[in-house]
């Protein structure tokens, strides 16, 4: 099994724990030891984006690109008498990374907020192993695949906290933004949250002025670790604004995909951009470059270590990927996480018509005169008070019982559910089984629902691009996205909602963030491209492929699907909502299965 280009195992400081890493892949090399000489890191780990410390009993790593430097590790190595105090360094510095501790023989080990850097979790002889990868520590404990979560993944989009699940029998995923202790002795662990979110109180100009301080850290952590950086420059705000700090006095190269799409104006944005940035190579490739949507699926490599709707994008990444190196790069930088960070969502204004009911009210109509949205279930959706746990649990009872539930989803807990037809009858039973043991406890991320699915989406984008990276890595190259840094995160959710999420314009808190940095012209984009057209045009060119993965289906093999109606699918003209995520998220769970669980 391939993990990849970058993996880690932690363990405690036992004897049979060391025992354990010999059965790591052979490509594994020990990277710190106890001060009893077993092994507390091995792994395989990028050149460059590894930094160490010890002072007497603590040891210290950070995996991932971070801003801190020897030094500062050293202080505080010196410092550091309790896992605890490790709260105090989790903001500490800018970038993205797992922060790892020994301290006495007590370990400390986090990831990051979003959940783009993961902690998993599990016992072997009764001592607990910590890595990055789930797919790891079930090959270290001969672990097989969770069918129950499979059938689970096939109803996307899942609801928290059943988005964290671990595919694998006895893994465990450590909560974003809460850290994995272990005592000296190995047995037990338990996990503690380092992480909130800001209060979100400060006004645009304060929040943008903020903005910009922490992706300009965040964009010179990366700049401090190569001299080949190139990245996407599609002309929308996110990667833009990246690349455009990053050229401030840096050579760098920026990609545009052209296309025939003629509602899709990104080139011309990007080109309107790339005339002021003086240190910026502009590249601008066809689309027919690249594979097109639904276009070289089967045999694909799945290195993620679980299935993700990140597998049908794998060979657009691969090509991605050759045409950077092919111009020297050794780290890519994307805007991924930009639309969740800058945009918000509307369901926050459920908190704002009771805080300012006539404010909500005007935005409300705005919105109305846009979408032309049912006000009936919008209002029922608004005014309705009830917690995430009766919320879920209604969703779970509809489900069951094929009923649909009038709601406007823009302003509910989360998106809803739906049973695909595709599903076996012992799949749906096990996934409502699943449902309904995490209705009867479910608790939101936050009180307030606009900021409970706020977090939620940050969580699932940040899953989503951790796949991303772990499919497009390769020796000397990686993919890189500053938006779902931990400072970079908190920069955004610290602006009023009100602010980020507005009817009147397309991310404001970016425009205003980014004046003096882009071109006047550039702030005043109002426009977004959707990718329907390109998507619809791939559907019919593949469609053939695509029914022949159903032909051979892995999952049907697993009693967990019938390909009968996902052969249909194959067969009618593309839609967004009969080809939707459900059918894409089958899928991603088939390519997975065929490569990961052959």
């Amino acid at each position: 099994m391939d993990f990849g280009e970058q993996y880690f195992v932690v363990l405690p400081d036992q004897q049979s724990a060391a025992t354990a890493a010999d059965r790591l892949p052979p490509d594994a090399t020990p990277l710190m030891s106890h001060r009893s000489g077993r092994p507390f890191l091995a792994g395989r780990i990028v050149p460059g984006q590894f930094l160490t410390a010890e002072a007497g009993d603590t040891l210290l790593a950070v995996a991932g690109i971070c801003s801190a430097t020897q030094a500062d590790l050293d202080a505080q190595a010196r410092r550091i008498t309790d896992p605890a105090q490790l709260d105090e360094l989790s903001l500490r510095w800018s970038g993205s990374y797992h922060l790892i501790a020994s301290v006495g023989g007590r370990l400390r080990i986090q990831g990051t907020a979003s959940g783009l850097r993961r902690i998993c979790h599990t016992r072997l002889d009764g001592l607990t192993l910590a890595a990055d990868r789930a797919d790891l520590l079930a090959r270290l404990t001969g672990s097989e695949a969770d069918l129950g979560v499979l059938a689970l993944r096939l109803l996307a989009p899942l609801p928290h906290p059943l988005s964290e699940r671990s595919v694998w029998r006895g893994v465990d995923t450590v909560p974003p933004g809460s850290w994995l202790s272990v005592p000296a002795d190995g047995r037990g662990a338990s996990v503690h949250t380092w992480w909130r979110p800001p209060r979100p109180e400060l006004p645009l100009d304060d929040a943008a002025t903020a903005l910009r301080a922490e992706l300009t850290g965040a964009v010179d952590a990366r700049l401090a670790v190569t001299t080949r950086l190139t990245g996407d420059f599609s002309g929308g705000l996110d990667s833009t604004s990246l690349l455009a700090l990053a050229a401030q006095e840096t050579p760098v190269v920026g990609f545009t995909m052209a296309n025939d799409d003629q509602a899709d104006d990104d080139l011309y944005w990007a080109e309107t951009a790339a005339a002021e940035l003086p240190h910026l190579r502009h590249v601008v490739f066809g689309s027919h470059q690249i594979p097109g949507n639904f276009e070289g699926l089967a045999g694909i490599r799945a290195v993620t270590d679980e299935p993700n709707l990140a597998l049908l994008s794998a060979p657009r990444l691969h090509a991605t990927r050759e045409l950077a190196t092919g111009h020297g790069s050794t780290l890519h930088l994307d805007g991924l996480g930009g639309d969740q960070m800058l945009t918000g969502t509307f369901a926050y204004y459920h908190g704002l018509l009771r805080r300012q009911p006539l404010e909500a009210l005007r935005r409300l109509r705005t919105i109305r005169l846009l979408s032309r949205m049912d006000v009936g279930a919008s209002l029922r959706t608004l005014l309705d008070g009830s917690s995430y746990r009766s919320w879920l649990t209604a969703e779970v009872d509809a489900l069951a019982s094929g009923r649909a539930r009038r709601r406007n989803n823009v302003f509910d807990w989360d998106a809803p559910m739906g049973l695909p037809d595709w599903l076996t009858p012992e799949a749906r039973e096990s996934a409502l089984a699943e449902l309904r043991a995490a209705a009867e406890q479910a608790r939101p991320l936050d009180p307030g629902r606009g900021r409970h699915r706020d977090l939620v989406t940050i969580q699932d984008t940040g899953l989503l691009i951790r796949s991303m990276h772990q499919l497009s890595a390769q020796p000397g190259y990686q993919g890189s996205s500053p938006f779902l840094d931990d400072r970079v995160v908190a920069a955004c959710l610290a602006a009023r909602p009100e602010d980020r999420a507005t009817p009147w314009e397309l991310k404001p808190l970016i425009k205003r963030a980014m004046v003096g940095v882009l071109p006047p012209r550039m702030l005043e984009r109002r426009t977004k491209a959707d990718g329907s057209m390109i998507a619809a045009e791939g559907f019919a060119k593949h469609r053939l492929e695509l029914d022949s993965l159903w032909q051979t289906s892995r999952l049907a093999e697993l009693g967990l699907v019938d390909p009968a109606p996902l052969r249909e699918l194959s067969r009618r003209p593309y839609t967004a909502t009969t080809h939707g995520v459900r059918m894409l998220a089958a899928l991603s769970v088939e390519l997975w299965a065929r490569d990961r669980l052959a």
